[in-house]
This record gives C-alpha cells, sequence and structure tokens, in this order.
C-alpha cells in the first residue's frame, strides 16, 4: 500500500477489524477474534508497514467501565455486557437521553465502585481510550462514548490528536514512533461515518447487534438520542434484540460471515424449492422465517420515522436476500465501523480549484499547517504537471522565511469532489460561473468557500448550485501572492509563490452548513454579516488599489510599489480612502477609525516594496472592476447617494476609463467601446443601472 497510511481499530465484542486507509480512499482490512487481543495481531499484521501510518483512530464497544489512576488500570474492565448487579443502576448525568433499557456509563461506574471503592481521582474511560493509553501515555476520552456520564477532566472531540504513538506504543503495536492518535469515538457513531450517512438519513448497522436511527431529527420518547458533537452529526436511535447473534444463535457459526454465508445458503435453497419468502409470504418455519424474525424489531424502529431511503453497513450487510427484504441501500460491509473510524482520524481533505498564486500561497498554506490533505485541480495541464514534483515554496515577504509545500495531490480531471471534506475556489472571476455550473448537481452537506476577487462571488455560484445542502460562503483575500523573483526561480523553482505576513482569512460563517470543520484551522476566520464585511474591503482596499495603480499607469510605472510611493499619486489614494470611508459609515454605520485603520494598512500595504507586484497585474481587466458594484463605481454610487464629497473617486474612474494596456484585451475592447460610443454609454454597457448623476464626472469628449 502507498503511504501516509491511517490506521483504524475496530475492537467488537466477538471480533477485533483493523483497516489502514490510503490517502486515495482504497483500504485494506483484517479481523480477529476479539479474545485474541489487540496488539500481537497488529503488530504481526503490521509487518513493514507500520511505518507507513501516521494517524491512529479506535473504536470500540461499550459502555463499559475502565478506571486509569497514576497510570495504571485500576480494578478490572466492566464489559458492556455483563448483568449489571442490584443496586447500581443510576440516572443518566448529562444531555444525553438514554433509554433505561441498558446499563449506562454511570451505572457500570456504580459497579466499579462497589467492587473497588470510590472514583477518587480515577479517570474512567472506555476501551479505546485505555487502547490510546497504551499508545500515548496520555489518558483522554469523548463525551459521546462516556454515554450518560458528565464527569470533568481529560475531555476532547473525538477527531481531536490527543497525543502520539511513543515508542513504547510503537514496540508494542507495531505502529510508528510519533504517528498521531485521534481521541475518537464509540462504534455506532463510527459506524455512522463509515456509511457516509448525512443529515435525516436512515441508517442501520447490521452486526452481532443491529442500531436502527436517523441522523440529526428531534428526540422520540423510548429512543436514544445523542447530540452533536465535533464532526459527530446528533443521532437518534434504537438497539434491537436481534442481529448477526440470532444468525449465530441459530446455526452455531462463528464468526459472523461464516454465519452469513451458510444463512445465504440455505436461502438460496429454500428459494430453488419454492419455499422463498416472495412465493410465501405468510409462510412460517424455516430459514425465511428467522429471517423475518431478524427483519422485525428492524421494522417496528425504522416505522417511527419519516419514510426514506435506509442505508445499511455491517456484517448482516452481506447478505443480499436481507439488504432486499428491508428495501435498504447496502453502503459499507464488515468494515462499516472500522473504516469510519479511519475517515475520522484520516486527516480532512480539502479541494482548492484554481492551483494558481492565491490557491498555492495562501489557501494551500493556511490548510498545510492545520494538518489538512490538499488537492489541488486546475485546467492548465503545464501547472498540474510543474506541480506533480511534488513540492512548492511560499517566501515570506517580510521575514524572508522560505516553508515548503509538499503531501499534496493534483489533476486536471479528478477532482474528487464527493471525497472532499471542504471546497475552495481562486480561480479567478470570470470562470466562476463555468465552474458553478459544472458541479451544479452537488447535493451533499459541504462547505464551499470562494476566495475569489469579485464582489459577489456567492451570488454567482448558487445561481447553479441550488441544494441547501451545500454552503456557500465568500471570503476576502487580503494577502498579496506574486511572482517569485528570478532568484527564487532559480533557487526554488518556477512554482515558488511570494507572499505577504499575513495570516487571516475573514469569510461568510453564517452562509457554512458545517462550521465545526474549520473551527481548527488558524487563519480561517468565520465572520457573521459577512456581505458587508466584504463590500468595505472592496470599497477600501480594492479602491485604494485602483486610485494608485490607474494613476501609476498613466505616470508610466511599472511597479505598484513604486507608484504608491509617489507623494501625488498616494495624495489621490488617500483622498478616495477617505471619500469610500466616509460612505461606508454613512451606508453601514462602521467606526470612523476602524476605517482609517483600514486605508492605513491598504496604502501601506500597496507602497512595501517589497512586494514586487506589476502594475499591470493590478490594471488588468478594467471592464470587470468599472462593474456598478465593484471598487470604483460602488462607493462612488454611495457618495452620491448620501450627497457626500466624491471628486477622487470620479478621477478614478477617469483614469481607469483611459487605461489602454495593448496586451490586455479587456483593456483593447474598453477602448474600442469608448471610441464607438463615447465613456458615457459605454460606461452604461459595462454597468447598467448607473446613476444619471456620474455622467457629469466625466471627461468631456472635446477637452
Amino acid at each position: 500500500m502507498e503511504g501516509p497510511l491511517t490506521l483504524g481499530i475496530d475492537v467488537g465484542t466477538s471480533a477485533t477489524k483493523v483497516l489502514l486507509l490510503q490517502p486515495d480512499g482504497q483500504w485494506e482490512m483484517h479481523s480477529w477474534p476479539s479474545a485474541d487481543g489487540v496488539w500481537d495481531n497488529l503488530r504481526e499484521w503490521l509487518a513493514e508497514r507500520g511505518e507507513l501510518v501516521v494517524r491512529v483512530g479506535i473504536t470500540g464497544h461499550g459502555p463499559s467501565a475502565i478506571v486509569i489512576r497514576e497510570n495504571e488500570v485500576v480494578g478490572r474492565v466492566i464489559p458492556w455486557n455483563e448483568p449489571l448487579p442490584e443496586g447500581c443502576e443510576r440516572p443518566v448525568e448529562n444531555d444525553h437521553i438514554l433509554p433505561p433499557t441498558r446499563a449506562w456509563v454511570p451505572s457500570r461506574l456504580a459497579q466499579w465502585e462497589q467492587e473497588n471503592g470510590p472514583l477518587g481521582d480515577g479517570v474512567a474511560v472506555q476501551l479505546k481510550d485505555m487502547l490510546n493509553w497504551e499508545l500515548t501515555g496520555v489518558v483522554a476520552r469523548d463525551s459521546r462514548s462516556m454515554r450518560g456520564y458528565s464527569g470533568k477532566g481529560c475531555f476532547h472531540l473525538p477527531e481531536e490528536v490527543i497525543g502520539r504513538v511513543s515508542e513504547t506504543g510503537a514496540n508494542l503495536s507495531g505502529i510508528s514512533v510519533g504517528a498521531e492518535v485521534i481521541c475518537g469515538c464509540d462504534d455506532l457513531s463510527a459506524g455512522v461515518l463509515g456509511l457516509a450517512a448525512e443529515e435525516s438519513d436512515l441508517f442501520n448497522l447490521a452486526n452481532t447487534s443491529e442500531h436502527v436511527g436517523r441522523v440529526g431529527g428531534d428526540p422520540q420518547e423510548m429512543m436514544s438520542w445523542l447530540p452533536a458533537l465535533g464532526r459527530l452529526p446528533a443521532l437518534c436511535y434504537n438497539a434491537t434484540s436481534t442481529g448477526g447473534r440470532t444468525l449465530t444463535d441459530s446455526f452455531r457459526d462463528q464468526p459472523i460471515r461464516e454465519a452469513a454465508e451458510r444463512f445465504i445458503s440455505e436461502l438460496e435453497n429454500e428459494e430453488l424449492r419454492g419455499l422463498g419468502f416472495k412465493d410465501n409470504p405468510e409462510r412460517l418455519g424455516g430459514t425465511w422465517q428467522i429471517l423475518r424474525t431478524v427483519n422485525e424489531p428492524i421494522e417496528e424502529i425504522r416505522g417511527r420515522f419519516p419514510a426514506g431511503e435506509m442505508l445499511i453497513g455491517g456484517g448482516l450487510a452481506l447478505i443480499p436476500q436481507l439488504v432486499e427484504s428491508r428495501g435498504a441501500t447496502p453502503r459499507a460491509g464488515q468494515e462499516v465501523s472500522v473504516l469510519g473510524v479511519a475517515k475520522l482520524a484520516q486527516k480532512p481533505l480539502a479541494v482548492i480549484f484554481g492551483a494558481g498564486k492565491v490557491g498555492r500561497g495562501f489557501l494551500a498554506q493556511l490548510l498545510t499547517r492545520a494538518g489538512w490533505r490538499i488537492h489541488f485541480v486546475d485546467s492548465d495541464q503545464s501547472l498540474i504537471d510543474a506541480l506533480s514534483v511534488g513540492s512548492y515554496q511560499v517566501c515570506n515577504l517580510a521575514t524572508g522565511e522560505v516553508e515548503t509545500i509538499s503531501g499534496y495531490t493534483e489533476s486536471v480531471e479528478h477532482w474528487l469532489i464527493n471525497q472532499a471534506d471542504l471546497i475552495l475556489t481562486s480561480l479567478g472571476a470570470n470562470g466562476l460561473a463555468d465552474w458553478a455550473a459544472s458541479i451544479s448537481d452537488l447535493n451533499r452537506e459541504v462547505d464551499i468557500i470562494l476566495a475569489e476577487n469579485h464582489p459577489s462571488p456567492a451570488i454567482v455560484a448558487r445561481e447553479h448550485i441550488c441544494s441547501s445542502k451545500v454552503g456557500i460562503a465568500q471570503a476576502q483575500v487580503l494577502r498579496s501572492c506574486i511572482e517569485p523573483t528570478a532568484e527564487q526561480v532559480a533557487e526554488h523553482g518556477p512554482l515558488t509563490v511570494q507572499v505577504q505576513d499575513h495570516w487571516t482569512l475573514p469569510f461568510d460563517g453564517d452562509a457554512l452548513v458545517n462550521p465545526e470543520i474549520v473551527a481548527g484551522i488558524t487563519g480561517f476566520e468565520p465572520r457573521p454579516n459577512f456581505a458587508i464585511e466584504l463590500t468595505r474591503k472592496l470599497y477600501t482596499y480594492n479602491a485604494i488599489n485602483a486610485a494608485v495603480c490607474y494613476l501609476g499607469a498613466q505616470a508610466g510605472y511599472g511597479m505598484l510599489a513604486d507608484a504608491a510611493n509617489d507623494e501625488k499619486i498616494a495624495t489621490v489614494a488617500r483622498a478616495v480612502g477617505a471619500e469610500s470611508s466616509a460612505a461606508l459609515i454613512a451606508e453601514y454605520g462602521f467606526a470612523a477609525d476602524e476605517q482609517r485603520e483600514w486605508c492605513e494598512r491598504a496604502l501601506a500595504k500597496y507602497q512595501d516594496e517589497t512586494i514586487s507586484d506589476p502594475i499591470e497585474r493590478n490594471c488588468r481587466d478594467p471592464i470587470r472592476k468599472l462593474g456598478l458594484h465593484d471598487r470604483i463605481m460602488g462607493p462612488l454610487h454611495l457618495c452620491l447617494q448620501h450627497g457626500l464629497p466624491h471628486s477622487a473617486l470620479a478621477a478614478t474612474l477617469g483614469n481607469a476609463l483611459a487605461y489602454c494596456e495593448p496586451s490586455d484585451h479587456a483593456a483593447q475592447t474598453l477602448q474600442q467601446t469608448i471610441a464607438e460610443h463615447g465613456e458615457w454609454d459605454a460606461l452604461n454597457l459595462i454597468a447598467p443601472d448607473i446613476d444619471a448623476r456620474v455622467e457629469s464626472l466625466l471627461t468631456p469628449a472635446d477637452s
């Protein structure tokens, strides 16, 4: 198998399953009886591959009682299925809703205290937590697995890394020293992840015992309900009294796979003899009656939820007649829970559409630092070929630090949208609509963050991507990402990106459907009421940039910093910032001192001589930048609306209309349109619904 690998471990009541998950989603599984233990079998199975394991996730049966005190397990491991002694019944302590049909963790701990005395400073954990502790030396637990227990300390989110495999843990398990270990979760939650079930989906985890439930929704009487936790969705469910154990008891076969194969054979024999359920739906006795017995509690629980497709996974999902009789959709086999916990442990995947300077030099850097996997998609085959060397460098203009970005994948054709935990774009405004149209059938819970230099990219995308399951958030890119110098290309290669020392990506937090998934990405800043924040950036940073670059182009400057440091140009830029700020304050109520700081930061950015940014790049595509709600016309209209001074913005409008760079197709189209129609009519074609008062601000044709 190709690394880096994620290892999942599922310690069930009867069998232990282990699974190695590759970055491309391919996996390999092995299992053995749980009575044979975990580590010796795992070490033998991993052999040389243990060195490729970079992350570990463990799940297991429960609720059990295990106590760790002073770095030792105290007393015995009390399993979930042991009869509860009289007098140990305890109520649920937290916001879990759990019917009194079995012993939950508080009751199991009462049993432990009956045997061992007060818990004291001991930490109650589950089986997977004990295995995590053996690997890392770290005591950790998650509230989801500690069913109904509200103790304090050592609690983590299931996907959170709690430690790394120690040398002792490596010798014990065969896993590489330093591999990250997540807190993990219960086997039910892991199974739902293994099914890839989403909000409102019905699920059937069909193993030794069975669970039927719904993702999300409200609590129901006499059913268990668990609130969402980290990347785990809320669940409403119930367990059945039948399942794989019913078959093994009937045929005296172990493990479940053998019982399933025997059961399938018997069902097929009865069908051949005309004794199957389809031929005799009321027939009693025989193997089909066993199937009916197994199905009855499933149908009873299922009937308590709204009608809909039911996803099935587990050992019983290997029986096609059972799956068909339930009208279920098979999603996974015996691997369902171990695959789920491996997916939980695997570093999340971000698909970045657009492998240009912002995609490589900003989005990928923040995500890589947060431990995410990156997949670049770009239509430029030559760029994808260049990325296939496996790494590139990001050079910080302020500090001189050079950071290597590696471990990503790249493609023109393979988009991996159905595997992505997060989708981001940095395509350029002109390519956004076509891209959104190409994924218009996207209909699963995933967020898209649009890092585009466009006044309303989310509106453009939402015209094509209609599913409410998809969150579409627009972002502000405030970091400059520019071409490398000739010396940097010689030293580091042509993919090198020079970047400003700016580390935050604000975006529309209200638009997300899975806000928790980006919570751990340093630099990602979801903000409320983001539409006006985007407008503020466009009407401040971009307006000042327009003042500098278009007047700088007229003055013959080649680099943005040179133009911005020309005091005459800087004076106009400051005036544009002041006019735009006054309009923003009048329209949205921003604080005046905040606006002054924004303007100062913007001009300082453009005056920074370490940022080698060509004037031509900043002036490029003037037709788009003259749009009704873009950087010049937008604040100018606000000034007119509120009766505020606007002479500097009007001058910038004139400079933009005069831009005629021969290599810029849009600039040439603009000049041709002006030549044919005049400035005012050209502006009406570019920006319909323009305020008629703008005409008086234009340069007279005979001047």
